[in-house]
């Protein structure tokens, strides 16, 4: 073998080991690159997908809570000591369910000067009539306490579904039980949902209501209409306060706040 023909054989290994380095360099730089962007969209769908746990907003500043039987009695002083202006509590479900920690919650937060109000769960299967009977009846409704307020979304109990007919019983019951609570108040109560249920029962056809959102991601948006307190957490931790508890936010200011009070 000459040394012309060594020398071209040497030179063909050289090339195709530096191609072949080369190539290692890029599938290590490519996955390198991979890793980073992985890592980063991890941490983006965690941030959004992830509840706040406190009251954080440099936004808004009158802060409430929401509490039912899925919640401990709370110490209510200790919420009036966190700077917490309301919180509605569940009192009745149906025609005939009261929550059993619902006379307990309100006269503890009401001597605590916490401002108080109740909501009812509303069933899509029965009439509203029986179910604003059965919470005109049960629950309390005292001078200053919050407008009362109807919880509409989907459960167990309120499967979902988008059949015509369904949906058109569902909210003209719901419309039974609105006017029903609007003759005894004089206001009509605020609405409780989220963006299904609001599209599917609430949007056009309760222009009235004020309507309190519930979006565990972003800020309701003003295609929303009237929406005046936020529901931005199921995970709320509050210091001296065991377990997780739902945390709200009123839109406008605490002069503006007094439109939510019963007179």
């Amino acid at each position: 073998m000459t040394k012309k023909v060594q020398r071209k054989r040497t030179k063909r290994r050289i090339n195709r080991k530096q191609s072949k380095d080369k190539n290692i360099k890029k599938y290590i730089l490519s996955f390198s690159i991979a890793v980073c962007f992985g890592i980063a969209a991890f941490f983006v769908i965690r941030g959004f997908f992830e509840e706040p746990e406190s009251f954080d907003s440099g936004k808004y500043f009158v802060k409430g809570i929401d509490v039912s039987h899925h919640n401990p009695i709370l110490n209510w002083e200790n919420v009036m000591e966190q700077n917490i202006t309301f919180a509605y509590m569940k009192a009745t479900e149906g025609n005939s369910h009261l929550d059993r920690n619902y006379e307990f919650n309100y006269g503890l937060a009401r001597k605590a000067n916490v401002k108080v109000g109740s909501y009812h769960f509303y069933t899509f299967a029965l009439s509203g009539d029986e179910q604003a009977n059965h919470f005109l009846k049960t629950a309390k409704f005292n001078e200053g306490d919050l407008i009362p307020a109807i919880d509409v979304e989907h459960s167990p109990a309120n499967p979902y579904s988008k059949d015509k007919e369904f949906v058109a019983m569902v909210i003209r019951e719901l419309k039974i039980m609105d006017n029903k609570l609007y003759e005894h108040f004089g206001v009509h109560p605020v609405i409780y949902t989220n963006k299904d249920c609001y599209k599917l029962y609430i949007k056009n056809n309760f222009p009235d209501n004020i309507i309190w959102m519930c979006d565990l991601h972003k800020e309701p948006s003003d295609d929303i209409k009237n929406w005046k307190i936020w529901q931005f957490s199921h995970k709320g931790e509050l210091p001296g306060i065991d377990g997780h508890i739902d945390l709200n936010y009123y839109r406008y200011t605490f002069a503006e706040f007094k439109e939510l009070l019963l007179p």
